[in-house]
């Protein structure tokens, strides 16, 4: 089981190693029974959002890394697949 708080700071990387920023607030929805997570909101505007109520603006400007994305999850780094066009 993964907890909110593990991925809360986490470096974020693709593949190859290029760096993507950090992980500063989760997206998830209510579903039956539980949530379930969309993605990781990351970098600078990421770190923002929460602080200044733009989280509509982070997510157009592509700070959103969706879940299906991730391809692995290790002690405070997650790799995720491809190349992001930011």
């Amino acid at each position: 089981m993964i907890r909110a708080s593990d991925l809360i700071g986490c470096i974020v990387q693709t593949e190859s190693g290029e760096r993507v920023g950090r992980v500063h607030d989760l997206r998830a929805r209510a579903i039956e029974g539980g949530w379930q997570l969309d993605g990781l909101i990351v970098g600078r505007a990421g770190m923002l959002a929460p602080m200044t109520g733009s989280g509509a603006d982070a997510l157009v400007r592509g700070d959103l890394i969706p879940w299906n994305a991730i391809t692995a999850l290790e002690n405070g780094l997650v790799k995720i697949q491809g190349r992001l066009d930011t």
